[in-house]
């Protein structure tokens, strides 16, 4: 996030509870907080054991505005605290509790985790999004359920702030990327912004010899062109063109993603004349995420997965799910970021379009292996509300078998599991895949936006 996101550190005690291993804590978690990139943090000096002292911290947490409030309960505390604080800022609540010590003497030491179970059901009853971080200050554990809590509310302060430009509207016959605009914004915040092909095209023919030749320069930074099926007669300079003509679109229409409707018009010699697989694949590369075929919820779900996985993310088909392995596959607008160590992305043409062979451009490699999330963010079936599906498996060591963009995944449920739920629950054909196992974060996420969370296990 480029911008930076506020933490309310309140560390939590009752009156003479408070003693030295609970102060080294709260100073063990405040600077934790401090250290995390792009991040500042407000209060967390001293431990808020009284009402008025509480009050007095939530005028400052008024002037400075977090984006997110931490209730760590170092003991039992009171709980008209955490409730008054979420709902006089209006963000999200992490309830932070710890491992209850050993009795001394049979006297119960913290109590922590009881405050925190009371105080998630007052944020349940009071709608207010909450997280839960049970562990030591200063682990690993700790720092892994911080920094995933702290993500998931990022991704819901961007989802709250989203400008989608939509360019073209969705391809013919996809009614799998269909939006209801209006549900969009008033369930999730996402607000849609159209693109007319035409303005797109005036733009990528009206940009200047320098913008072009720059536009070039990344394109072939990100891959060369193949020496004999590599884009021929201009048609590298029109993606160049394409991509920086986006660019433009950004600072026009005040976006941030995108969905192309990237055939047919692209691709007829009357309108353009190209395909434009890697130009969005050089787009979502340069932090540009652009989904394909005009899936507005499919660029959602990218910019979704970019910020919880921190890496970007994987727009695609399954074309493969039976056997031991299913695959991930696109026809080359991977990010070439995501390309598979040791192996060379190239420009080609692309294999499908008009018999294969004849026009440009894609960008052809394998995706790199390692552990992976499968997300779908989509409407409920009356069209009242949006669902998820989640499926957790590991991103195999693939070789280029098919043309475009492939990644074989032994998906950590099988791959029948996860056949007979897109089908028989008529899921979307499009996925992000994001790295990692994000389960757990995608599942809070889902769980505090009233998103229906189906996670294949």
């Amino acid at each position: 996030m480029s911008e930076t996101f506020k933490i309310g550190y309140l560390p939590l005690s009752k009156v003479n509870w408070t003693n030295e291993t609970l102060e080294a804590a709260r100073a063990n978690a405040l600077a934790f907080l401090k250290q995390l990139p792009g991040v500042e943090v407000i209060g967390g000096e001293k431990m808020l054991t009284l009402e008025d002292e509480a009050v007095a911290q939530l005028e400052q947490f008024e002037k400075n505005r977090p984006d997110l409030l931490i209730t760590h309960f170092m003991t039992f505390s009171l709980g008209v605290v955490p409730p008054m604080f979420a709902q006089r800022l209006n963000v999200p609540v992490i309830l932070w509790s710890m491992k209850e010590p050993d009795p001394c003497g049979g006297r119960l030491q913290s109590n922590s985790f009881c405050a925190a179970n009371m105080n998630a059901h007052h944020m349940w009853r009071l709608h207010i999004p909450y997280f839960h971080v049970h562990a030591e200050p200063g682990t690993d554990d700790a720092a892994e359920q911080l920094l995933r809590c702290i993500r998931c509310a990022q991704a819901m302060k961007a989802l709250g702030r989203m400008r989608i430009g939509l360019i073209g509207g969705r391809v013919p016959g996809f009614y799998t990327s269909c939006c209801s605009e209006m549900l969009l914004r008033r369930k999730l915040g996402p607000e849609v912004k159209i693109i007319t092909e035409h303005e797109l095209f005036t733009a990528a023919e009206k940009l200047t010899d320098a913008e072009v030749a720059d536009a070039t320069k990344t394109i072939l930074s990100d891959a060369p062109c193949h020496p004999t099926d590599g884009p021929r007669e201009g048609q590298l300079e029109k993606s160049a063109r394409l991509f920086g003509a986006v660019k433009k679109m950004k600072d026009k229409f005040l976006v941030d993603t995108f969905a192309m409707r990237c055939w047919p018009e692209v691709i007829l010699n009357e309108f353009y004349g190209i395909a434009v697989c890697s130009t969005l694949g050089h787009l979502t590369n340069h932090g540009f995420l652009t989904a394909c075929e005009g899936d507005v919820y499919g660029a959602v779900m990218m910019r979704i997965a970019q910020i919880l996985s921190g890496d970007l993310p994987f727009f695609c088909d399954m074309i493969v799910m039976e056997g031991k392995y299913g695959v991930a596959w696109h026809c080359g607008a991977a990010p070439c970021k995501l390309c598979r160590p040791g192996f060379k992305p190239e420009l080609h043409c692309s294999a499908t379009v008009e018999g294969g062979g004849v026009k440009g451009v894609t960008d052809e490699f394998p995706l790199k292996p390692g552990r992976v999330t499968l997300a779908r963010l989509g409407e409920t079936r009356d069209g009242d509300g949006f669902r998820m599906l989640i499926a957790t498996g590991t991103g195999l060591d693939t070789d280029l078998f098919v043309r475009g963009n492939p990644l074989k995944i032994k998906f950590d449920a099988g791959c029948d599991a996860l056949r007979e739920e897109v089908i028989n629950n008529g899921w979307e054909h499009h996925y992000a895949l994001m790295y990692g196992d994000q389960a757990k974060a995608l599942s809070d996420f889902c769980r505090n936006l009233d998103i229906q969370a189906t996670i294949i296990k």
